[in-house]
């Protein structure tokens, strides 16, 4: 014997009973257009909450897996946990560390040639009056360019800190290049400090290690020097 047709959503909220076919049959075009829209749409409305109620309980066991997690990291009345026992690992060893802590600044400086001239015997030689002629956008018919040169800060503490002159820009992409074998001279600005940056930052790290802080800040450390340092040593200076 066939059974009466149905539905999933029954005993839901605006739920209606089945149409027998011969009562559909006799709708209007609007009145069956009318039935399929709320049809469909309770249809969906209920298999959304359903979703809903499921997405719910995988929540309410997420917050069971978190708490659980929380109580593993910062444990509880009767555990320790991992925040604990690292703090106590932390305070044994957090001086190995504390000598390699210390701070890079870097940036461009741009600043036209300096020419502090004779303007008198720029010819003659002869002993004159110096005139700066720093703000001269020419000089001898020629445009006088920016030079654009890259320094960087080492700073340990407020009051301990060195500066350094890195080198020219054209000059500090060719020796990035040279360390990495490949073509910066189109990098950014941006890229050309922040690679300089990670270099010099393994270059400190490795010779305050083999030396100190006071002999490592009585040296020049020019490019050249850090240059190569970083083609000898290769990969292993990402040790550092």
């Amino acid at each position: 014997m066939k059974r009466k047709k149905d539905y999933r959503s029954k005993g839901e909220k605006f739920f209606l009973e089945y149409l027998p076919t011969e009562v559909f049959d006799s709708l209007k075009p609007k009145e069956r257009e009318n039935y399929k829209k709320y049809r469909d749409n309770h249809r969906y409305m209920f298999n959304g909450n359903q979703q809903i109620k499921k997405l719910e309980n995988e929540i309410s066991k997420l917050k069971d897996k978190i708490k659980s997690k929380k109580i593993q990291i910062n444990g509880d009345d009767n555990n320790s946990g991992w925040k604990q026992k690292m703090m106590i690992g932390y305070e044994g060893v957090q001086q190995l560390s504390k000598d390699y802590k210390f701070n890079l600044s870097i940036g461009f400086r741009y600043r036209k040639s300096k020419i502090l001239k004779n303007e008198e015997n720029y010819e003659s030689g002869k002993i004159g009056t110096k005139k700066d002629l720093r703000n001269q956008t020419t000089f001898k018919g020629e445009t006088l360019k920016s030079n654009p040169s890259l320094y960087l800060r080492i700073t340990r503490t407020k009051d301990v800190f060195k500066n350094l002159y890195v080198g020219k820009e054209e000059d500090v992409r060719l020796s990035i290049g040279r360390i990495y074998e490949e073509d910066w001279s189109k990098e950014s600005v941006e890229d050309v400090k922040d690679e300089i940056r990670v270099i010099y930052s393994t270059y400190v790290r490795y010779h305050v290690f083999h030396s100190n802080w006071g002999d490592f800040f009585n040296k020049k450390h020019t490019l050249s020097d850090v240059e190569y340092w970083s083609t000898e040593i290769g990969d292993k200076r990402w040790d550092w």
